[in-house]
């Protein structure tokens, strides 16, 4: 769909959920799915930079309320429509209608999404794509397509939320059973686990859905979403060399060539073109391998790397067929891409740097079940939201750092994230891009490779000042850290949190609070607006 001040009914229907429960199987499974405008994955919204977008959203559902997030979309002086469930408004009460109205930026374009941003409702699909185009781009690819990839559980994600903050599971994340391409897998029904049954009907390879339409003599340009809930994953193309383009909302990226590209963690999204071999002998497969870094324990009924035709629309019999020999496989590791121009329009010095610590503890006093701590607080959303409340009235499960607007240039403010645990945590920030002054990994399990720049000691390997990457996603590494650089020329309320949908659902959350200030101190400021659903929801 195509956007220029028009406007675009998203419907949430309980009466189509309940036919999903019984009927839709994604890969073959039957689950509740959640459906808009009758669709999973949702409508994808197309636009141009500068345009304003009106969206009505219906919630149908019987019991759920809904936000809708719109994924690196920066809401310039718009944070009232961020959809951050306790932080910028209550949910949409079920019945209940509501309009997010807002305009994308002049110098926004490149591949977005929009997916819910209550309770664990994305990881069941409600989720879509958005992409914004701009008029300024000097060769627009011949071809160009949205491929959203998920890991996908067969079980509901409250179920399996349940089982993860439950002691028994000891921190280990729930390792997904399938995996969807744009909506649609090919489960194998015989590795369903008998422990956990599934109503499985053996899907084809006619009823998979081409890809691609035929252009091979065509330049095309694939852009890849992770819109699942757990897993990384890494992409391959038979009989074709990819080059990123763009990384995330549109940064241009300098890259080589290759076949195969990763790891692309979840909320994170990449541009390539495709160029195709010509009279190349075999069919053309998109390969798929979901990373394992976080799979703690073995899921007999996950297949990890599938394959799907591009052009054919049909996948391979076995599934997994590997059609490369490995040593014509040349992974482009994403982590290692830099800016495609020099760095210049952010300020030199940092005015402000936060430390955080992010971690999944199993404490005592909290029955040891597992739950997400950044400096020692964990988040919980509150009613009602931060954005209608002064800051006296929020919660001890907030942490929400303040930074003041400067007058004159905007003010950098840098950020790093120490990643204590045994696995990637990959960050997304609301509001705003960052460059990635550095990413460093604990190769070994000694040490827990924290930075902490006012202790005297310098960043491992250096910041990198010329070429940073530009990113609003950024995967943390294990044992490591990151060292993000941001203008903080946005007020509002903006969260930060782990896009490990189960993460973020135990706390692992907070927000950095962006306004006037005076002597340093915030200047009273509330939004009653984002009052409004949660009057809705005591009526």
């Amino acid at each position: 769909m195509m956007a220029q001040d028009e406007e675009y009914d998203g419907l949430l229907d309980d009466e189509t959920l309940h036919q999903i429960y019984r009927a839709t199987s994604p890969d073959g499974v039957q689950k509740r799915v959640y459906l808009v405008n009758n669709e999973f994955p949702g409508p994808t919204i197309e636009a141009r930079s500068g345009d304003r977008l009106v969206l009505h959203i219906h919630n149908g559902l019987q019991a759920e309320g809904v936000s809708i997030h719109w994924h690196g979309l920066r809401m310039k002086g718009q944070n009232l429509m961020d959809g951050a469930a306790g932080i910028t408004q209550c949910p949409i009460p079920p019945g209940h209608d509501y309009i997010y109205n807002f305009t994308i930026g002049d110098d926004e374009y490149g591949t977005f999404w929009w997916h819910s941003h209550s309770e664990v409702q994305r990881a069941d699909g409600l989720w879509g794509g958005l992409v914004v185009h701009s008029s300024q781009e000097a060769s627009p690819p011949q071809e160009d397509y949205l491929v959203m990839v998920s890991d996908w559980f067969h079980r509901n994600q409250t179920e399996v939320l349940a089982w993860y903050a439950d002691a028994s599971s000891r921190g280990n994340e729930p390792v997904p059973d399938s995996l969807l391409l744009n909506g649609i897998g090919r489960f194998n029904c015989s590795m369903a686990v008998p422990a956990r049954p599934v109503v499985c009907s053996q899907k084809t390879s006619d009823e998979l859905a081409t890809l691609l339409s035929p252009c091979r003599d065509k330049l095309t340009r694939l852009r890849f979403v992770n819109a699942g809930s757990v897993a990384g994953l890494s992409v391959q193309i038979d009989g074709a060399t990819m080059q990123p383009v763009r990384v995330d909302g549109g940064f241009s990226v300098r890259a080589e060539t290759s076949n195969s590209i990763g790891i692309i963690y979840p909320g994170e999204r990449v541009e390539v073109d495709v160029k195709w071999i010509e009279d190349y002998p075999g069919d053309h497969f998109l390969r798929i391998d979901l990373d394992s870094e976080n799979f703690g324990y073995p899921n007999p009924a996950l297949n990890p790397t599938q394959s799907f035709s591009i052009f054919e629309g049909k996948g391979d019999e076995d599934g997994h067929k590997e059609h490369l020999a490995p040593s014509e496989t040349r992974t482009l590791d994403l982590q290692n891409l830099t800016a495609a121009t020099r760095v210049s329009e952010i300020p030199s010095t940092a005015k402000e740097t936060f430390v955080l610590y992010a971690k999944t503890e199993k404490l005592a006093h909290l029955n040891y079940e597992p739950v997400g701590f950044i400096n020692h607080t964990s988040w919980k959303p509150q009613s009602p939201p931060l954005l209608s409340q002064n800051r006296s009235a929020w919660d001890d499960n907030q942490l929400v750092p303040f930074i003041g607007l400067s007058s004159d240039e905007p003010t950098r403010v840098d950020i790093v994230i120490n990643n204590l645990d045994d696995g990637a945590h990959p960050f997304h920030l609301h509001g705003h891009s960052f460059y990635v002054l550095l990413s460093y990994r604990d190769e070994g399990r000694s040490g827990w490779g924290s930075y902490h720049p006012h202790s005297g000691e310098q960043p491992p390997n250096g910041l990198n000042l010329d070429l940073p990457l530009r990113k609003d996603t950024v995967s943390v590494p294990r044992r490591g850290h990151v060292v993000l650089a941001l203008a903080a020329d946005n007020p509002g309320i903006w969260m930060l949190h782990c896009h490990m949908l189960v993460h973020m659902a135990r706390g692992m959350a907070m927000a950095f609070h962006i306004g006037d200030a005076v002597d340093g101190k915030p200047i009273v400021s509330t939004n009653h607006r984002a009052n409004e659903l949660c009057k809705r929801e005591t009526s």
